[in-house]
């Protein structure tokens, strides 16, 4: 008998996703905000090689460090400053895969429990950090990367026993749309109390968001459990709705503890979709973060970042756009208008066919047009979170079971566009001419429309064979049955 639906918005899943969305606030902005805190840090005067300007393709100036400098503590150069950037990179790529492999053996609440709290200790040690060593603040940013990297598989892994089938595109879609309002509000945040706060300023922005970390930590293990069996606050109705949901849709549950059946999960045509979508939009959202401000300023002579709010409005638009997606991809599921996979198609087709679209008008912009590229760029960068109801949730579509390793492999190779990304746009931008950069957005298109092209023709919205739970009860359970008469496959049974 089918399970009465209980509604979605005071349920017990829905403060998981809301949950879920506090922790990807906090965690990004503690990701995020050594690149404003640095601002604060650095005695920008005791390491200035003197005034530069540089004339853009318009005829404006494009870039000068006349502008006025803050008397940091710490004359670090831009190669420290960057080794600070990058190390936490390094860390955050190096443990997705083990981070969704200790959630299926351990749990999730575990995995994200334990990074949340490490999280925290990175984040407040900062400071001493700093103060102390270079190479241990380096290696400490290194860390706080390794535990963010095994906190989002471990999230996914947690929504293979917590979403029903039919709700996977809003409540993954509001659990990780947290991670834009982090960065968002970081920015802000750090600005004030870099000017404001306690402590001398600066070491105000480590407390600030190490405190909110342990907050959100204590509420993490206070109200989360593993799956809706082991919660004791859930309604029987809601525990019995999730759990007859999941079952006839990933196959009866089996207790026996089962390895990631790699061999089958890398000749997965359905999989390497995911991984090859997520990879191209990924490499898409590198190049509009990273890129477009040095095309404005290199060739319209704008300075993007000296916009305050009008900055953070693609990010916002990203973020209505990751929660409506995934509204309307379950609506359109739950009618029966479009199936799981074409839904997931139609989102991913439409996420980074419309970056790949308007990285080219922006290419196409002369001077004074920077508003036109403005607003472009949103729609842009915008548009692409309806990803979140197609690549993202497609890893819970088609390998429940053991989502937290693949989404951790898809992200570990996503990792990559990360870093390719910033060294084709310098390899194809040697002068920082309007046609090098036509040529980086006709590349990054090529990607998108490539990545978009090859998940939409080999994507799959239904369980694989080898995801199933009971899978690997059935073939566990033939010798046995065989041993006693029964081969179920042929048909025979003992005769009485």
């Amino acid at each position: 008998m089918e399970s009465r639906r209980p509604g979605v918005l005071c349920s017990t899943r829905f403060n998981l996703a809301l949950i879920c969305f506090l922790g990807c606030v906090i965690v990004y902005a503690c990701r995020s905000n050594l690149s404003f805190a640095l601002v604060c840090m650095v005695n920008s005067t005791a390491i200035d090689d003197g005034v530069q300007t540089k004339i853009s393709a318009c005829g404006r100036i494009a870039q000068t460090n006349t502008v006025d400098k803050i008397e940091g503590e710490f004359a670090w150069s831009k190669s420290t400053q960057g080794a600070l950037l990058s190390a936490f990179f390094w860390g955050y790529t190096s443990s997705q895969i083990l981070g969704g492999q200790l959630a299926t053996i351990i749990g999730g609440r575990y995995v994200v429990g334990a990074a949340a709290i490490v999280n925290v200790i990175a984040t407040l040690a900062s400071v001493a950090a700093a103060r102390t060593n270079i190479m241990f603040f380096i290696g400490l940013r290194a860390v706080l990367g390794a535990c963010q990297g095994a906190m989002f598989p471990a999230m996914q892994q947690m929504w293979s026993v917590w979403a029903p089938p039919m709700e996977r595109s809003l409540l993954t879609g509001v659990s990780f749309a947290g991670a834009q309002v982090g960065n968002v509000m970081v920015m802000p945040l750090s600005g004030i109390l870099c000017k404001y706060g306690p402590f001398g300023g600066w070491p105000s922005i480590f407390y600030v968001l190490g405190l909110a970390g342990l907050v959100w930590a204590v509420l993490w293990f206070y109200c989360v459990a593993d799956s809706p069996k082991t919660h004791r606050q859930i309604t029987d109705e809601e525990r019995e709705y999730i759990v007859d949901s999941l079952a006839e849709n990933n196959g009866h549950e089996s207790e026996i503890k089962r390895s990631v059946p790699w061999k089958s999960v890398l000749t997965s045509m359905p999989v390497w979709a995911c991984f090859v979508g997520h990879f191209a939009g990924d490499w898409g959202a590198y190049m509009m973060a990273t890129s477009l401000p040095l095309y404005m300023n290199d060739v319209l002579g704008y300075d993007l970042t000296s916009m305050g709010f009008i900055s953070s409005i693609p990010y916002i638009l990203y973020f209505v756009c990751i929660n409506l997606g995934g509204i309307m991809a379950d609506s359109l599921r739950n009618s029966g208008r479009l199936s799981t996979v074409n839904t997931r198609r139609l989102a991913q087709l439409f996420a980074l066919g419309s970056q790949a679209i308007f990285l080219l008008l922006i290419g196409t912009a002369n001077c004074g047009q920077e508003t036109l590229v403005i607003i472009y760029l949103t729609l842009g960068i915008g548009l692409s979170g309806l990803q979140y109801a197609g690549v993202v949730v497609n890893y819970l579509d088609i390998a429940p079971s053991f989502v937290g390793p693949i989404f951790g492999l898809g992200n570990t190779i996503s990792c990559a566009a990360g870093i390719l990304s910033p060294l084709v746009m310098g390899w194809l931008t040697p002068t920082g001419a309007k046609e090098e950069w036509q040529m980086v957005f006709m590349v990054t298109a090529a990607i998108l429309a490539v990545g978009g092209l090859f998940y939409a023709l080999f994507a799959d919205g239904e369980v694989q064979d080898w995801a199933r739970s009971d899978n690997k009860t059935r073939i566990l359970q033939e010798p046995l049955l065989i041993e006693n008469g029964i081969d179920e496959k042929n048909g025979k049974v003992p005769l009485s």
